[in-house]
């Protein structure tokens, strides 16, 4: 009996460790297949959100108001309507499949003890008594943020209320001021009471910004901030400061309420930015838009097109005052009906103001470096690059070339540029693509030189020198204490054999490997969560020992082998 169960303990252990190989490719993977999943998920609900706008300007020969509704009511008069508060999105319901909702809010509704009028009470009245502010439509939540079912009435998409800062969003009557508002320095596709058509739009729809993503949670927006008109980024300035005070929900109030604090989103600031509200509170202030997909945010443009603006894109001169009624701010505003002067994401922002950009300019989520990265990139060859048209040239480091034909470049400074392989000269361009092949092959080949040198010392018993130059712990620490070193070197010893069998099945793939597995082969080893994995670290590639793999049970290592089994493609989703 004891000699049975010390088989299948051996049985056990060999499979985990021989299911490495699988494990290290698939777990690697599964992570980014999930966000990837999510991310195309939120672009789908975008694109339906944007077939709805398009549904209802082919209704209606125009989009809805930025806010609407009725002209009376208040929280502390519910029954006289909704105080011109509502969002577009509310308009949209029935072209979302939200019928039944729409015939909810357009019709009276008797609700505890109260009889609301037709299109609802103000937004911000509790929605736990006027139930429609509190049926937010699936389709208006971002499946990556976690935060959503904390705060059930807000939306993940905002609409654009373009790139000034001056009476573009909504605060109740008695509060606006006596200048009012007019179409030229309200430069998005939304404004407050305002309709606007496709017709309008003169920097053509695939130019122009219709809405953009914004996280629902972990959002601080200040408040009370003065000399956002003209200096939008002292924004970012006032969270460094420990006296600013914060609106107490983020972004918070409804997806039915049309304020920029609830629903809009400004190009100014780029993607991921702060944001803060003036003086007059929603009336003006400065709302960036965000994401969980890395670094930047889905957009969806007038012609229906999703895609994504990174967090580096073109955002021309952050100190430059907004463009507002020039005269109304003693001239420290730029006058309606010029270019933006936040560069392409306030172009974007512009329907009217002949605003042109490059589609390359939007790229797909870019993540961040780290220091260690940086410091690395440094070391690489400064070379010249010619632009493609033109004789503009500048000097930088390649860092990277991504799947989607994006270059990454960086600065003599050390600042990182992505830019569209497309934009370099057919001499460059050739170079770049070799300098990323050669980099591969090179990385490859010191994985075959690290691993082969693993092997050999645990072929050789050579456990602890294995152990003390060629391990690394999970948690990032380095596996050089005597501890640490007794305890892999005795977890070697035990699973020499099985080690063994796959270091040889590794040596094997990278030896016949086509050049597609080969570069991303060693990104999978590094990304591993098994019982051990590999992580590139200090130069080398050391075999990372997991302390936590004790605390799993045995069936662990069968699972992963039927979720490799069932894998189509264990390099799926890049």
């Amino acid at each position: 009996m004891g000699t049975k169960h010390r088989i299948r303990f051996v049985d056990v252990i060999t499979l985990g460790v021989a299911s490495m190989v699988g494990l290290v490719l698939l777990a690697g993977v599964v992570p980014r297949m999930r966000q990837n999943a999510r991310r195309s998920s939120c672009e789908m609900n975008l694109q339906q959100v944007g077939l709805a706008l398009h549904n209802y300007h082919s209704a209606y020969s125009m989009m809805p108001m930025g806010c609407g509704g009725t002209s009376s009511g208040s929280a502390d008069e519910p029954t006289l309507g909704n105080a011109n508060r509502l969002s577009p999105l509310v308009g949209l319901t029935p072209f979302m499949e939200q019928q039944r909702l729409w015939e909810k809010i357009s019709n009276p509704l008797r609700a505890n003890g109260e009889v609301f009028p037709s299109m609802g009470p103000v937004p911000w009245f509790d929605p736990k008594v006027y139930t429609p502010w509190n049926e937010r439509p699936e389709v208006l939540v971002c499946p990556a943020d976690p935060t959503a079912k904390d705060f059930p009435t807000v939306a993940s998409y905002t609409i654009n209320y373009g790139d000034a800062v001056m009476n573009v969003g909504a605060s109740p009557l008695e509060e606006m001021p006596p200048y009012g508002r007019t179409p030229g320095a309200l430069r998005g596709m939304f404004g407050y009471q305002m309709v606007f058509r496709f017709r309008d739009v003169l920097d053509g729809l695939s130019n122009t910004l219709l809405m953009s993503e914004a996280r629902i949670g972990g959002v601080r927006v200040a408040k009370n901030i003065p000399e956002l008109i003209e200096r939008p980024a002292v924004c970012i300035d006032v969270h460094e400061d420990d006296q600013t005070k914060y609106w107490p929900e983020g972004r918070g109030a409804c997806w039915a309420d049309g304020s920029l604090l609830s629903v809009g989103v400004q190009t100014i600031l780029p993607p991921n930015s702060r944001s803060a509200t003036s003086e007059k509170g929603e009336l003006e202030g400065v709302m960036s838009a965000s994401s969980l997909h890395g670094e930047g945010a889905h957009v969806l443009m007038a012609d229906g097109a999703v895609r994504f603006a990174s967090s580096s894109i073109d955002v021309g001169d952050q100190d430059s005052p907004s463009v507002a009624e020039g005269h109304l701010d003693n001239g420290k505003t730029l006058p309606p009906g010029g270019k933006s002067p936040y560069g392409v994401w306030g172009a974007m922002g512009t329907r009217a103001a002949r605003d042109r950009f490059d589609p390359s300019e939007l790229s797909e989520p870019v993540r961040t470096f780290t220091e260690e990265e940086l410091a690395e990139f440094a070391k690489f060859e400064l070379e010249t690059w010619h632009a493609a048209k033109g004789t503009g040239k500048i000097q930088a480091r390649q860092v990277d070339l991504t799947d989607k034909g994006v270059l990454v470049l960086m600065s003599e400074q050390g600042a990182i540029r992505r830019l569209a392989l497309s934009k370099f000269s057919s001499q460059d361009a050739y170079r770049a693509v070799e300098t990323h092949r050669q980099r591969k092959q090179e990385e490859a080949k010191l994985l075959v030189e690290h691993l082969s040198t693993q092997l050999e010392l645990l072929e050789d018993k050579q456990f602890e020198t294995f152990a003390r130059e060629w391990v690394a712990f999970g948690d990032g620490q380095q596996g050089g204490h005597p501890s640490g070193v007794a305890m892999i070197a005795g977890m070697l010893r035990t699973q020499r054999g099985a080690l063994i069998t796959v270091y040889d099945q590794l040596l094997a793939t990278l030896k016949t490997a086509n050049p597609e597995v080969l570069e991303k082969l060693p990104e999978a080893l590094a990304a591993g969560r098994g019982p051990f994995s590999w992580a590139f670290v200090d130069g080398h590639w050391k075999l990372v020992f997991d302390a936590r793999m004790n605390q799993r049970g045995g069936r662990q290592p069968i699972q992963f082998m039927r979720a490799m089994e069932a894998a189509d493609d264990p390099f799926g989703g890049r």
